[in-house]
Protein backbone atom coordinates (compact mmCIF):
# COMPACT_ATOMS: atom_id res chain seq x y z
CA UNK A 1 0.00 0.00 0.00
CA UNK A 2 2.87 2.35 0.80
CA UNK A 3 4.32 1.89 -2.69
CA UNK A 4 1.04 2.94 -4.28
CA UNK A 5 0.87 6.05 -2.07
CA UNK A 6 4.48 7.04 -2.75
CA UNK A 7 4.02 6.49 -6.49
CA UNK A 8 0.95 8.72 -6.52
CA UNK A 9 2.90 11.30 -4.52
CA UNK A 10 5.68 11.26 -7.14
CA UNK A 11 3.16 11.58 -9.95
CA UNK A 12 1.46 14.47 -8.17
CA UNK A 13 4.79 16.22 -7.55
CA UNK A 14 5.79 15.78 -11.18
CA UNK A 15 2.44 17.21 -12.31
CA UNK A 16 2.85 20.16 -9.95
CA UNK A 17 6.37 20.82 -11.20
CA UNK A 18 5.24 20.64 -14.82
CA UNK A 19 2.35 23.01 -14.11
CA UNK A 20 4.68 25.40 -12.30
CA UNK A 21 7.16 25.56 -15.19
CA UNK A 22 4.41 25.69 -17.83
CA UNK A 23 2.64 28.54 -16.05
CA UNK A 24 5.87 30.51 -15.72
CA UNK A 25 6.74 30.02 -19.39
CA UNK A 26 3.24 30.93 -20.56
CA UNK A 27 3.22 34.04 -18.39
CA UNK A 28 6.65 35.11 -19.66
CA UNK A 29 5.61 34.55 -23.27
CA UNK A 30 2.40 36.53 -22.78
CA UNK A 31 4.30 39.41 -21.19
CA UNK A 32 6.83 39.38 -24.05
CA UNK A 33 4.06 39.46 -26.63
CA UNK A 34 2.30 42.31 -24.83
CA UNK A 35 5.58 44.22 -24.61
CA UNK A 36 6.34 43.75 -28.30
CA UNK A 37 2.80 44.77 -29.20
CA UNK A 38 3.10 47.94 -27.14
CA UNK A 39 6.48 48.79 -28.69
CA UNK A 40 5.04 48.17 -32.15
CA UNK A 41 2.04 50.41 -31.41
CA UNK A 42 4.31 53.19 -30.16
CA UNK A 43 6.72 53.03 -33.08
CA UNK A 44 4.13 52.69 -35.85
CA UNK A 45 1.86 55.55 -34.84
CA UNK A 46 1.51 58.07 -37.64
CA UNK A 47 3.24 61.40 -37.18
CA UNK A 48 1.00 64.37 -36.50
CA UNK A 49 3.07 66.67 -38.68
CA UNK A 50 5.67 66.55 -41.41
CA UNK A 51 7.72 69.31 -39.83
CA UNK A 52 11.23 68.25 -38.82
CA UNK A 53 11.08 69.79 -35.34
CA UNK A 54 7.73 68.22 -34.56
CA UNK A 55 8.90 64.80 -35.81
CA UNK A 56 12.12 65.05 -33.77
CA UNK A 57 10.17 66.01 -30.63
CA UNK A 58 7.70 63.18 -31.24
CA UNK A 59 10.56 60.72 -31.75
CA UNK A 60 12.03 61.71 -28.40
CA UNK A 61 8.61 61.25 -26.82
CA UNK A 62 8.29 57.84 -28.42
CA UNK A 63 11.80 56.87 -27.28
CA UNK A 64 10.85 57.97 -23.76
CA UNK A 65 7.68 55.86 -23.92
CA UNK A 66 9.59 52.81 -25.17
CA UNK A 67 12.24 53.32 -22.49
CA UNK A 68 9.61 53.63 -19.74
CA UNK A 69 7.84 50.57 -21.08
CA UNK A 70 11.13 48.63 -21.18
CA UNK A 71 12.06 49.59 -17.62
CA UNK A 72 8.60 48.59 -16.43
CA UNK A 73 8.83 45.28 -18.30
CA UNK A 74 12.28 44.54 -16.86
CA UNK A 75 11.02 45.26 -13.34
CA UNK A 76 8.04 42.97 -13.91
CA UNK A 77 10.29 40.24 -15.34
CA UNK A 78 12.59 40.47 -12.34
CA UNK A 79 9.68 40.28 -9.93
CA UNK A 80 8.11 37.33 -11.76
CA UNK A 81 11.49 35.55 -11.91
CA UNK A 82 11.91 35.99 -8.15
CA UNK A 83 8.39 34.66 -7.53
CA UNK A 84 9.09 31.70 -9.80
CA UNK A 85 12.34 31.03 -7.95
CA UNK A 86 10.51 31.01 -4.63
CA UNK A 87 7.83 28.67 -5.96
CA UNK A 88 10.47 26.41 -7.49
CA UNK A 89 12.41 26.30 -4.22
CA UNK A 90 9.24 25.40 -2.31
CA UNK A 91 8.48 22.68 -4.85
CA UNK A 92 12.04 21.42 -4.59
CA UNK A 93 11.60 21.15 -0.82
CA UNK A 94 8.48 19.02 -1.37
CA UNK A 95 10.36 16.75 -3.79
CA UNK A 96 13.25 16.47 -1.35
CA UNK A 97 10.85 15.57 1.47
CA UNK A 98 9.19 12.91 -0.67
CA UNK A 99 12.61 11.52 -1.60
CA UNK A 100 13.71 11.44 2.04
CA UNK A 101 10.51 9.64 3.00
CA UNK A 102 11.05 7.11 0.21
CA UNK A 103 14.66 6.54 1.26
CA UNK A 104 13.55 6.11 4.86
CA UNK A 105 11.15 3.40 3.66
CA UNK A 106 13.90 1.71 1.66
CA UNK A 107 16.22 1.71 4.67
CA UNK A 108 13.47 0.38 6.97
CA UNK A 109 12.68 -2.41 4.50
CA UNK A 110 16.36 -3.24 4.09
CA UNK A 111 16.90 -3.40 7.84
CA UNK A 112 13.83 -5.59 8.22
CA UNK A 113 15.12 -7.93 5.50
CA UNK A 114 18.56 -8.08 7.12
CA UNK A 115 16.98 -8.85 10.49
CA UNK A 116 14.93 -11.66 8.93
CA UNK A 117 18.01 -13.13 7.22
CA UNK A 118 19.97 -12.92 10.49
CA UNK A 119 17.20 -14.63 12.45
CA UNK A 120 16.82 -17.34 9.81
CA UNK A 121 20.57 -17.96 9.68
CA UNK A 122 20.75 -18.10 13.50
CA UNK A 123 17.88 -20.57 13.59
CA UNK A 124 19.50 -22.74 10.89
CA UNK A 125 22.85 -22.70 12.71
CA UNK A 126 21.14 -23.68 15.98
CA UNK A 127 19.33 -26.54 14.20
CA UNK A 128 22.56 -27.72 12.59
CA UNK A 129 24.34 -27.58 15.98
CA UNK A 130 21.57 -29.72 17.52
CA UNK A 131 21.84 -32.25 14.69
CA UNK A 132 25.63 -32.38 15.05
CA UNK A 133 25.24 -32.91 18.80
CA UNK A 134 22.73 -35.69 18.14
CA UNK A 135 25.00 -37.30 15.56
CA UNK A 136 27.98 -36.93 17.86
CA UNK A 137 26.16 -38.42 20.85
CA UNK A 138 24.73 -41.20 18.70
CA UNK A 139 28.17 -41.96 17.24
CA UNK A 140 29.73 -41.89 20.73
CA UNK A 141 27.07 -44.27 21.99
CA UNK A 142 27.76 -46.70 19.16
CA UNK A 143 31.54 -46.57 19.72
CA UNK A 144 31.20 -47.19 23.45
CA UNK A 145 28.78 -50.06 22.76
CA UNK A 146 31.37 -51.84 20.60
Amino acid sequence: MQTKESTSAYVELAAQGYALVTEAMASANQRALDYMKSVYEITTRPYASNAFETAARENFDRANQVMSLTVSELQTNGQKAAEFGEKLAAHGAKVQDAYATAMRGVVDTSLSNIKFVKETATHQIDEMAKRLDEISSHATAQVSAN
